[in-house]
């Protein structure tokens, strides 16, 4: 594991956690809301061994432009659309409607994690980045639970705290699951 310092060498801690996803292997990036643990499908097993995280548990894919976003979540109505880009970059997850299914998909209004995301050039999930149930990490010490299974830390300093209000776009009307306090 190495830890890398954003605010010192922005290039140099965007490219190794880039590197390390697409190796299959874990990164812990911060966003505007609280530390992520990022990971590409090659790594989900690893990633939710290391949180203790139920399996069957959705993870949300992290994207940094609207265009990732529509290739991970398909086609969108207008609605839905137009609700997406009055909201994102910003510090919010919505449940899209893909086919049958809902998917995930948050695009946070952090321009360094975003340009870790466009830099992979494949999906990437993101989940805070501490065991399950217990609080989401403001910075880098808080996630020291989960070092072990990182390839990449990026320091970033302190984030504010509020993980991301989750919002189902799936029925007639928005639904909030999770109010960001």
């Amino acid at each position: 594991m190495h830890i890398y310092d954003l605010r010192k060498d922005r290039d140099e801690a965007i490219n190794a956690a880039a590197d390390a996803l697409r190796s299959g292997r874990l990164a812990i990036f911060p966003t505007e809301t609280v530390y992520g643990l990022f990971f590409t499908e090659k790594a989900r097993a690893l990633a939710y061994a290391l949180k203790g995280r139920e399996q069957g548990k959705p993870c949300a894919y992290h994207v940094g432009s609207f265009d990732a976003l529509y290739s991970v979540a398909g086609k969108q109505s207008a609605k839905i659309r137009k609700k997406l880009e009055e909201k994102l970059p910003g510090p919010y997850t919505f449940l899209l409607p893909k086919g049958k299914e809902k998917t995930g998909v948050r695009y946070p209004d952090h321009k360094d994690v975003c340009a870790m995301l466009e830099k992979v050039g494949e999906p990437v999930f993101g989940t805070s980045a501490n065991k399950s149930g217990e609080v989401p990490p403001t910075d880098v010490e808080g996630t020291k639970a989960l070092w072990d299974g990182a390839s990449v830390v990026v320091d970033g300093g302190r984030v504010r705290g509020v993980a991301s209000e989750v919002i189902d776009l799936t029925g007639s009307e928005p639904r909030t699951i999770r109010k960001a306090e």
